[in-house]
């Protein structure tokens, strides 16, 4: 099938984005994934070709995390991306995420192709507890919306067995496509030597209040601890603002996916901590590569993978009810004594080859049989 994927970043990096895009390539399908680069990032790469998969970008001068601002450029984005499809022979419309959906249900409406709907997480749990009644309406507006949506979608694609429980009696199909990562993505993790404990947090910075614990904690050992963070997001600028007077935090802004090998190499701890309302049920890509780099985590217990982090002894699932005191309490375990990751080391070890990417192909080949 020739495959539109929708996406409102700039597939910069999305690491699901792009292994489902080069699993569906290699089965023989042609994907080009449509993105919006709202921040014009990549300004120079309106159009590029990864791993045989096409990138066409749409720019619109709208900031992350402006709300109903970006509005008229989201619906111009929505409006770009019809135009380019309606002349083109595409087979199927792949819609990542909420936003995507709304994008890619509305298009289809005129062009009648297969309809795909890939959930990534609950979106309308970023609405959860805001205060405010603008907040409160968008959240039942998103649930309302998303199921009136969810009856003209073929195939409806979630992240996790919760996930697939919620959507059972509303979806036609449902099928689960885990975060793991390719098995030969990492061929070398042996950790690159250092004087400090090197606590990592590599994705996307939503999540000002958790970051910002994290940099605090660490400074009672800021001569032995190093805050290493991978990524942008909507409290990237913040984050680093805050961190500018503290000696031990780095900064290293967006990467690309041929770096994560290398990143994790130098990190020896994995921050993953999220508020529990916006990830409870959610398996991120962090999860999956820590395990196979041999990275202990620190998470939320109250979420599905901060659940899977203790039952595994695989890290640390804290409750994030005083979060800088927990976390320093970990810093200090992990600092004095260093024996403290061998357990979890083992215990990773002994799980990893359950952990890959390549067994979701034959679900994904599944979802796209004629």
């Amino acid at each position: 099938m020739n495959i539109a994927m929708v996406l409102t970043n700039g597939f910069d990096p999305d690491p699901r984005v792009y292994k489902e895009a080069k699993s569906l390539t290699k089965l023989g399908h042609k994907v080009t994934i449509l993105c919006w680069d709202r921040s014009g990032v990549y300004i120079n790469k309106p159009e590029e070709n990864i791993d045989g998969i096409k990138i066409v970008r749409f720019f619109g001068n709208a900031q992350y995390g402006s709300g109903y601002k970006q509005a008229f450029k989201f619906l111009k984005f929505k409006k770009d991306v019809l135009e380019y499809m309606k002349n083109k022979k595409f087979d199927a419309i792949h819609c990542h995420d909420f936003d995507g959906l709304f994008i890619g249900h509305s298009i289809n409406k005129k062009l009648k192709l297969k309809l795909v709907y890939d959930e990534h997480d609950l979106f309308y749990t970023y609405f959860l507890g805001r205060p405010g009644l603008l907040n409160k309406l968008i959240y039942n507006f998103i649930i309302l919306r998303e199921k009136s949506m969810l009856r003209n979608v073929d195939k409806h694609i979630v992240v996790t067995p919760k996930m697939s429980e919620i959507y059972k009696n509303i979806s036609k199909e449902i099928y689960i496509v885990n975060n793991a990562p390719y098995k030969n993505l990492f061929n070398n993790i042996k950790k690159i030597p250092s004087d400090k404990l090197r606590i990592g947090f590599i994705g996307s910075v939503r999540y000002y209040d958790e970051m910002k614990a994290l940099v605090d904690a660490s400074q009672f050992y800021k001569d032995k601890v190093e805050i290493v963070v991978c990524g942008r997001g909507i409290y990237s600028d913040k984050l680093a603002d805050y961190s500018k007077k503290f000696s031990n935090v780095r900064i290293k802004g967006a990467y690309s996916i041929d770096e994560l090998e290398e990143l994790y190499r130098n990190v020896d701890i994995t921050y993953a901590f999220y508020p529990g309302n916006t990830a409870t049920i959610s398996m991120p890509n962090k999860f999956y590569e820590s395990i196979i780099t041999e990275t202990p985590i620190i998470a939320n217990i109250k979420t599905e993978f901060g659940y899977e982090v203790q039952k595994h002894k695989i890290g640390y699932g804290i409750s994030g009810e005083h979060l800088t005191e927990e976390l320093k309490v970990i810093i200090a375990n992990l600092v004095e004594d260093k024996n403290e990751k061998k357990n979890i080391l083992e215990n990773m070890r002994q799980i990893k080859e359950d952990y890959f990417w390549e067994s979701n192909e034959p679900i994904l080949n599944k979802i796209y049989s004629v």
